[in-house]
């Protein structure tokens, strides 16, 4: 998660490339992250770029505060 307002700087790449290469090192066979707000576009734009997929949805799980219910992925990826 990054600050508001500093977003656009890397800084979220550069966390997750650091969870990636922490997992590998730790000797994990894959990530998954179970809970994705389908709303975060921004975050599901970085997660696909680093090779994960959205492997399953949640219908309506997640309760937004101006949407409403919001659905969420799970996203997986091999390391």
């Amino acid at each position: 998660m990054v600050r508001p307002g500093l977003d656009g700087r890397g800084i979220g790449f550069q966390l997750a490339e650091h969870s990636l290469a922490d997992a590998r090192a730790a000797g994990f066979h894959a990530m998954q992250f179970n809970a994705v707000v389908s709303t975060n576009h921004r975050a599901i734009a970085l997660w696909l770029r680093l090779a994960f997929s959205i492997v399953g949805t949640v219908p309506q799980a997640f309760r937004h505060l101006e949407r409403g219910l919001v659905d969420l992925h799970i996203m997986h990826r091999f390391l």
